[in-house]
């Protein structure tokens, strides 16, 4: 059995309220063509993810004291640049946005558990790998 990390569970999650927010702006409806057309780019986006993360969170200082917190906020950035397109960064709006998520988040306790959990499993995942992506050895 195959063991889901943290990290892509809290992903799946905010995956599911990115597409939840985005039907209900629709009314509800999803063109069958804009699914169809969707779905492979995810599905790109989805490979790259876990690389992309652990370059901006390499980034974090390992003595800053807020690096968990900033780790989460780098992790949600690249989970809804992935959904919505990299464009996204750019609407002045974004950092709103990922406020609310936030807050969202660490207003239930058993989902702020699990950012926690997520944000350590990125912080090791981070730091066990070198730039290009590889584990580090020994």
């Amino acid at each position: 059995m195959t063991a889901v990390d943290p990290a892509s569970q809290l992903a799946a999650l905010i995956r599911a309220q990115v597409g939840f927010a985005r039907s209900r702006r629709a009314g509800g409806k999803v063109a069958s063509g804009a699914r169809t057309r969707r779905k492979p780019q995810v599905a790109h986006a989805s490979g790259d993810l876990s690389s992309a993360v652990a370059v901006r969170i390499r980034s974090i200082g390992r003595d800053d004291p807020d690096r968990a917190s900033k780790a989460l906020r780098m992790f949600l950035e690249t989970v809804v640049m992935a959904e919505l397109g990299p464009d996204i960064a750019n609407d002045p709006n974004f950092a709103v946005m990922l406020d609310h998520v936030e807050h969202q988040l660490d207003s239930d306790a058993e989902i702020a558990l699990a950012a926690q959990q997520a944000a350590k499993f990125l912080l090791q995942t981070a730091d066990a790998t070198n730039a290009d992506g590889y584990a580090s050895p020994g």
